[in-house]
């Protein structure tokens, strides 16, 4: 298989074949990632895409109905191109009917409704899309390339398409002492998108990310374990939409899944629970020794 990078994935599609349709991301200047720093955006070789596509066709079952595609933003390639590759796909594998992977929010900006009704007609769905937060001032500083009005407006246009998808939310992102105000601003654009599921990540910084440089010179510094626990709490207070809550990365202090608005309260009391539990110090030498961080 032609994978080129470690690929992320949402839990939901953890066990569903990767095929590399692209590499690199067409913005690559997030001060929080380094994943395709310097590399340029560019699809990969069909010859490269069909051999990747015998290759799954060999160990497929009739229990292998989604592929999801890989790349920086593989939604950003023209229509035209991906349903030349949902053909060669479902031409080798006849039960594949459904298609996930990562996607900006620019991508779905420069797609018509025409073209998101018609890759919602192939089977693209439940797409992963890095929101990471609704608060306009911290997306501007860490060069996300979105504002809160985007992620709104593009989320309803995906929902009128019959498109859905996962929201993550980067806890932590606006540094210290800006917790709240981020959860609260975020909580009011992630309401008002209605993402499908919101898949809650916390910030771990490390010396390889282009915000290495900001910490250094004191322009923004991380928030503690404790306020950033704190974050999550008043963003899931605020949150009003009908959601799946999964906040169980291996970066997050304190971890539980839920539905909203059913499981609202149940959350924040398991959180009220938690939260005066936790070491500031162990919480933070975990992080860093998974994430091999930096703070």
């Amino acid at each position: 298989m032609h994978i080129a990078k470690p690929q992320h994935r949402p839990p939901q599609d953890m066990y569903c074949p990767m095929l590399q349709i692209c590499n690199g991301c067409t913005h690559g200047i997030c001060k929080f990632c380094d994943i395709y720093t310097g590399e340029p955006f560019e699809a990969s070789p069909m010859e490269e895409i069909l051999e990747d596509i015998d290759e799954i066709a060999q160990t497929a079952t009739a229990l292998t109905r989604r592929i999801y595609l890989t790349g920086g933003n593989p939604f950003a390639l023209p229509n035209a191109h991906l349903v030349k590759i949902f053909d060669a796909v479902e031409e080798r594998i006849p039960t594949v009917h459904s298609y996930g992977g990562f996607c900006r929010i620019t991508d779905i900006a420069r797609k018509t409704d025409e073209e998101l009704a018609e890759l919602a007609s192939r089977g693209v769905n439940d797409l992963a899309i890095g929101a990471e937060s609704g608060h306009d001032g911290i997306l501007e500083f860490m060069r996300k390339g979105q504002t809160a009005a985007d992620l709104v407006e593009q989320g309803q246009r995906l929902h009128a398409a019959g498109i859905d998808f996962t929201f993550f939310y980067l806890a932590g992102l606006g540094g210290d002492g800006m917790g709240q105000e981020n959860a609260l601003a975020s909580a009011r654009a992630f309401s008002a998108a209605q993402p499908n599921t919101i898949l809650i990540v916390t910030l771990t910084p490390t010396t390889t990310w282009p915000l290495a440089k900001d910490i250094a010179e004191g322009t923004w510094a991380p928030a503690s374990e404790v306020d950033t626990a704190r974050e999550i709490r008043t963003f899931i207070e605020h949150l009003e939409c009908k959601s799946s809550i999964i906040c169980s990365h291996d970066s997050d202090v304190v971890r539980f899944n839920g539905l909203l608005p059913g499981d609202k309260q149940k959350m924040l009391d398991l959180m009220d629970n938690r939260i005066p539990k936790i070491n500031e110090s162990a919480a933070r030498l975990m992080r860093e020794m998974i994430h091999k961080a930096t703070f």
